[in-house]
């Protein structure tokens, strides 16, 4: 086996850790990713990426999501000024739906939320007023807030975006297995794959749900939970949307020139990555609730992929205890697409210069 060297490994290649390798590389540390698979296999290509820093987002991830928010224009520049592949980054406008006077309750904590909040702004509808906005939703809708201020990109070409800018910028991306790693008295001085040896300086673990090994390699149990995720892309009859339609769990997601992603299902069911037929049918009877149409649009593709999951929805960014230069990277849910900005220049600051005054949680056993 051929030993290689690097100042910094991040293992994993989700966006987690694209973007860790993108602003390492930026600092002039020359990284190397190690990824096993395909990076459009799992969630970081295979969502309708949502940048929403405040709706479902818990109080104490907020400080987190706006940060990473305001990053994500600062990112589009510097990728675009790279040569990297556009990723229609675009503002979205979503109404949340209500069908009865209880639900409405929920639509006005909601504009509290983002009441006085720069950049965003929300509006009360009636059934009449929502319907105006498209004549297919449903008669039976009670009211509606219109959200405007978020924003969303093209998943799998943003997370191409971030691993091509990492590369220009420096970095190394394998694609191999890590199966041990070398560490001694609480440092880690590499790796070992399937085809060589990586020594290191520093490692970052973005592994997504995949921690198993973490606790077997690092005597650290991470307690991330795998979260299956189906959705089903579609194209409606008629015009495009023009909006984004929210009701529960269920969102209609206007994506592209003309598609409408459908999501999304939440199961624990472990590693099963297969699309099914009940979560099929639960989307689209879920999504024809909001809008008739769906009955008849065309079934362009169903997904699922698995999202990691924290017992508190906080994302575990930061030093591992017991570790002099050993980093985790995980924990992003359903909000992975957002937070990656964030993430990437903590974990990058915190290496390169020992802190970071991004906002995130102290990992503790």
């Amino acid at each position: 086996m051929n030993p290689h060297s690097s100042s910094v490994l991040v293992i994993g290649g989700g966006v987690f850790g694209c973007a860790i390798a993108y602003e390492l590389a930026k600092r002039g540390l020359q990284p190397t990713l190690i990824e096993q698979d395909d990076f459009s296999a799992h969630a970081s290509s295979k969502n309708p990426g949502n940048l929403n820093p405040i709706h479902g987002a818990p109080p104490a991830l907020i400080p987190l999501a706006l940060k990473s928010f305001a990053l994500h224009r600062t990112l589009a520049a510097e990728l675009a000024a790279l040569g990297c592949v556009d990723y229609d980054l675009q503002p979205v406008r979503r109404l949340l739906l209500a069908f009865d006077d209880a639900e409405q309750m929920h639509l006005q904590e909601a504009a509290r939320s983002f009441a006085g909040r720069d950049g965003f702004a929300t509006a009360d509808l009636d059934s009449t007023g929502a319907r105006k906005l498209d004549a297919r939703l449903s008669e039976h809708i009670h009211s509606a807030l219109l959200v405007e201020g978020n924003m969303s990109v093209n998943s799998r070409l943003f997370h191409q975006a971030l691993a091509d800018g990492a590369v220009k910028l420096g970095a190394t991306i394998v694609r191999d297995r890590v199966t041990e790693v070398l560490g001694e008295h609480g440092r880690v001085k590499g790796v070992r794959t399937t085809s060589g040896t990586f020594a290191c300086d520093a490692a970052v673990f973005a592994t997504g749900p995949w921690v198993g090994k973490i606790r077997e390699w690092l005597g650290f149990d991470l307690p991330i939970t795998p979260i299956k995720g189906e959705m089903v892309r579609i194209r409606l009859p008629g015009q495009a949307l023009q909006f984004d339609f929210t009701h529960g769990m269920t969102s209609l997601y206007r994506r592209g020139k003309d598609e409408c992603w459908i999501g999304v299902t939440k199961e624990d069911a472990g590693f099963d990555e297969q699309p099914s037929t009940t979560g099929r049918n639960r989307l689209l009877n879920a999504a024809a609730r909001i809008m008739t149409a769906v009955d008849g649009a065309e079934v362009l593709e169903q997904i699922a992929s698995l999202r990691p999951m924290s017992p508190d929805g906080m994302p575990m960014v930061g030093p591992i205890p017991g570790w002099e230069n050993c980093y985790v990277a995980n924990g992003g849910g359903i909000k992975g697409m957002l937070l990656c900005t964030g993430v990437g220049v903590a974990i990058a600051e915190t290496i390169s210069s020992g802190s970071t005054e991004i906002p995130i949680q102290k990992i503790t056993h």
